[in-house]
């Protein structure tokens, strides 16, 4: 579930639920509210403190690449999720010509943000975790 609130948010969608476990009493949470279970309440919950840290101006699809689900503000800020894909690394040949940002990698399972060292440019390479459910974080600072 956590990967498809990810990759709906990636994609411009409001992205929501109406998962339910049965409850003894017949209540319905989506219907009624009261107690969420499982892991994912948190996980989503860090999903919107992301985007919450995001431009105020708000976010749009982005096209980089044929494999690439990108949102931001073009060049200055951009969220891209990988989803169940686990690349070791990426050659940021999608970034704007002459622009360098600084990149976080957010492991959305695992609710961390890590600083990449340095700041990436068009045509760098990038090292990854190689594990599921990374996002990377683009920021311009001037």
């Amino acid at each position: 579930m956590v990967r498809r609130f990810w990759e709906g948010t990636v994609l411009g969608g409001y992205v929501g639920h109406g998962e339910t476990y049965m409850h003894p009493d017949d209540i319905l949470w989506w219907a009624k509210g009261g107690t969420l279970h499982g892991t994912s309440p948190e996980r989503i919950a860090f999903l919107r403190r992301v985007m919450e840290e995001g431009p105020m101006m708000g976010m749009d699809p982005v096209a980089r690449g044929w494999d690439d689900t990108v949102i931001g503000q073009d060049g200055s800020y951009y969220l891209q999720y990988f989803g169940i894909k686990r690349p070791s690394f990426r050659k940021l040949d999608y970034l704007p010509e002459g622009i360098a940002f600084e990149v976080d990698i957010i492991d959305t399972w695992e609710m961390t943000i890590t600083r990449a060292e340095g700041r990436y440019s068009k045509g760098d390479a990038l090292m990854l975790p190689a594990k599921p459910y990374i996002a990377l974080r683009y920021r311009y600072h001037s």
